[in-house]
């Protein structure tokens, strides 16, 4: 979207009927669940504006009722496949609740992307659920601190802050200066090299990560699915 999408606010409804872009099966391409095969569903809308994003999440029209959505993941899932990997857009900015429930109710795992700034209160506690938090601002919603599996930073060469080799700035504005949220001591940490569709830049930002997480101990992530040849 390249920080031309529409900023949606959250639209707290009783999560019978959520707008979705996409539902595909593939394997997960970064973070905790690298190369697991699963089920990503796709959700419309982010109340957010990243300069640098390139995922189309506007330009479905689909708001499937809750059985037609479980439906759909069913027909994509194979029987072994048990994760279902919830990403947007911003899903929290719809009641994704129930849905959660549902792919729980199966036992599946479910895995929600998230940019961390906003919560569902309904959300249960439950150990199959990993949120894992892409931070772009300088504050997340403070249960999403609480409850968050693991933080995910993607790492552009020479934008890095000297004391901890994270991103320096928000993702909101291309040359902010304010501070996006930074990990605390109980936080996993993932490093992902931005991709910027160019070879030489794209491995500049490589060597920088690889550097960041052998200082710094964070874990490196890369976006496999775009080597591996999956959606």
């Amino acid at each position: 979207m390249k920080g031309r999408n529409p900023v949606r606010q959250q639209e707290v409804t009783d999560g019978t009927q959520l707008w979705i872009q996409e539902v595909f099966y593939t394997l997960q391409g970064e973070g905790p669940f690298a190369g697991f095969p699963s089920v990503f569903v796709r959700l419309g809308g982010c109340n957010l504006r990243c300069f640098w994003c390139d995922t189309d999440f506007e330009s479905s029209a689909w708001k499937p009722s809750l059985d037609e959505l479980m439906e759909k993941v069913e027909s994509e899932r194979p029987e072994f496949c048990r994760l279902v990997v919830i990403t947007g857009g911003e899903p929290f900015r719809q009641n994704l609740v129930p849905f959660v429930k549902e792919c729980l109710a199966r036992d599946w795992q479910v895995q929600v992307e998230t940019n961390g700034t906003l919560w569902l209160d309904e959300l249960p506690d439950d150990p199959r659920i990993t949120l894992v938090c892409s931070p772009k601002t300088p504050k997340l919603h403070p249960r999403m601190v609480e409850r968050l599996t693991a933080l995910k930073y993607v790492i552009k060469a020479g934008e890095q802050d000297e004391d901890d080799g994270l991103p320096v700035a928000s993702t909101q504005v291309e040359g902010a200066t304010a501070r996006i949220y930074r990990p605390q001591a109980q936080h996993t940490v993932y490093c992902m090299p931005l991709d910027e569709q160019d070879p030489e830049r794209n491995q500049a930002n490589m060597l920088a990560c690889v550097e960041t997480c052998l200082k710094h101990g964070y874990r490196l992530t890369v976006q496999g699915h775009k080597t591996w040849g999956v959606p």
